[in-house]
């Protein structure tokens, strides 16, 4: 799952709307919708796309894509 309130903050302080963003990735706005609501994730292609777009720092991209990933496998490797 990616930070939908880091992304958008991106989008917005890139005057981008949601289907602004699905065009630039070459989706529709189903396809980018159902990515949108964490039905499916965002392919690799699309992070380094969105990455690009925004000229976002490694450390945003971990940030917005990865960081709530990583903190899922954290807490099942305590758990475990």
């Amino acid at each position: 799952m990616f930070d939908k309130e880091k992304l958008k903050t991106a989008m917005i302080a890139h005057g981008d709307s949601n289907k602004d963003l699905a065009t630039s990735l070459g989706m529709t706005a189903s396809n980018f919708s159902t990515i949108w609501n964490g039905r499916q994730p965002f392919q690799r292609k699309h992070i380094i796309r969105i990455a690009v777009r925004y000229d976002l720092s490694p450390q945003e991209v971990w940030d917005i894509f990865f960081s709530a990933d990583a903190e899922v496998i954290k807490k099942e490797a305590r758990e475990a």
